[in-house]
């Protein structure tokens, strides 16, 4: 405290802003790409939502949305989509299990991240398969 009653702060702080020296444990990759995985789910969802609509107002429109989902571009999304769920809903699930007091150590922590992840690339691969078959 200074002499009248503030709190004083250090004005020259070290800053690292060169994010590529900063390692991060799995555990905080997984939690950042949780909530990364949830934003794309949200703008996703609007895709998602039109083609539902579009593909139930008529017999014209279901043809329309179909004919989307031919091409590589309406794939890649739809993979993405799968994707990205994939990983929201495994990841969401381990933090479920974390909130319930499981996983919470350290080393426990790092491998159900690491889990997690492995199980979503997985999940992608498995997507991609059966979306690009």
């Amino acid at each position: 405290m200074g002499q009248d009653g503030q709190v004083t702060v250090k004005k020259q702080r070290p800053v690292n802003l060169d994010l590529t020296t900063i390692s991060m444990p799995a555990t905080a990759k997984a939690s950042i790409l949780h909530r990364v995985t949830g934003v794309a789910l949200f703008f996703a969802l609007t895709f998602v939502i039109w083609a539902w609509s579009e593909s139930l107002s008529s017999p014209e429109g279901f043809e329309f949305v179909r004919g989307l989902f031919t091409g590589f571009i309406a794939k890649f999304i739809a993979w993405g989509t799968v994707s990205v769920l994939a990983y929201h809903l495994i990841v969401g699930i381990r933090h479920m299990i974390q909130d319930m007091g499981h996983w919470e150590e350290l080393e426990s922590g790092n491998s159900s991240a690491i889990i997690a992840i492995s199980l979503s690339v997985i999940a992608a691969i498995l997507a991609g398969v059966w979306i690009w078959s």
